[in-house]
């Protein structure tokens, strides 16, 4: 049975814990149609992205998904590839052509966090971006795990320097979901997912990243 972000190591003694159930697929919130012109974003993600979504390959996010609070009448959102459970090796072993967008926001390394080195973590997120092959790239933060405090601070530093590196846009979607190395009260109904209110923090930071990136 697929359990939401599949197991995750936690920060001390490599204990594993087990997270909430996958959601319900849920119909998309209505949002505002894209005008003409409007940026196509393709995403790449885990069960962060993907939340309840009936369809997110296809383009249809669910409100769960932070996807849907980035789309509106200046981001169209095309589709793109996640999984629950999914770690960037998972995903970049899965996209096998590449996107249709003018940017590609990847938000991806809870799965990894706590047992796969930083390194490796950002060679599968370059191999990400270039399967992909979408020239912009926006990198987004991984919000807590309230069950393996500090790990994600600690890779969110990294991966903030990796954006950098490759010439990436960095954006830190997830401190409005903060309370220090935690989730803020009302931001996640497991301490690993964000509810609907924080995924709506994440698509609302994110669409502002991808914005500027695009218009630039």
């Amino acid at each position: 049975m697929r359990r939401a972000a599949a197991m995750i190591v936690a920060a001390t003694g490599l204990t594993l814990v087990a997270c909430a159930p996958m959601p319900p697929r849920a119909d998309p919130p209505p949002t505002e149609e894209p005008t003409r012109g409007a940026i196509r974003m393709a995403a790449v993600g885990d069960s962060i992205t993907d939340g309840d979504s009936r369809n997110l390959a296809g383009g249809v996010p669910g409100p769960l998904s932070w996807v849907s609070y980035a789309i509106g009448p200046e981001i169209e959102f095309v589709g793109g590839w996640a999984e629950w459970g999914a770690t960037t090796e998972r995903m970049a072993s899965a996209l096998q052509q590449p996107l249709e967008a003018d940017v590609l926001v990847i938000l991806a390394g809870t799965n990894d966090a706590g047992w796969v080195p930083h390194r490796q973590i950002g060679i599968q997120l370059r191999r990400i971006a270039d399967a992909a092959a979408v020239e912009d790239v926006v990198l987004a933060s991984v919000p807590p795990n309230d069950f393996a405090v500090g790990v994600t601070a600690e890779l969110n530093a990294y991966l903030e320097g990796f954006a950098s590196r490759e010439g990436w846009t960095w954006v830190d979607a997830a401190a409005g979901l903060r309370e220090g190395d935690r989730y803020a009260e009302g931001m996640s109904y497991d301490g690993v997912h964000p509810t609907e209110a924080g995924a709506r923090v994440l698509g609302e930071a994110i669409g502002e990243a991808v914005v500027e990136t695009a218009r630039g």
